[in-house]
């Protein structure tokens, strides 16, 4: 069994800033190791950064890689409940592949 990665996302999960983290994040997601992706210092997310964690979703459950959204900040939870993706954070990345 493949050990879990730990991962903390930065406060900024912006535009600005998803362009150099999605490389890494989306390579771990593919991994097929048990991801947990630490959300609680998100201080500022914009589309770009909900985008990520959706393609974050979608290349785990192609690659059978547990994922979990864990700690998500108020700003994370007010823009997922603001896009209806309350799913997003709770559902196992197997329940929405493609």
């Amino acid at each position: 069994m493949m050990p879990t990665q730990a991962l903390t996302a930065p406060e900024e999960f912006t535009v600005h800033h998803v362009r150099a983290l999605a490389p890494t994040l989306i390579q771990a997601a593919r991994s097929g190791a048990s991801l947990n992706l630490d959300l609680s210092e998100v201080s500022h997310i914009d589309t770009a950064g909900i985008q990520l964690l959706l393609t974050l979703r979608r290349e785990a459950a192609r690659s059978l890689t547990h994922l979990e959204f864990d700690r998500p900040s108020s700003v994370v939870s007010e823009m997922v409940t603001f896009y209806q993706l309350g799913s997003l954070l709770q559902a196992p990345a197997r329940l929405l592949s493609t």
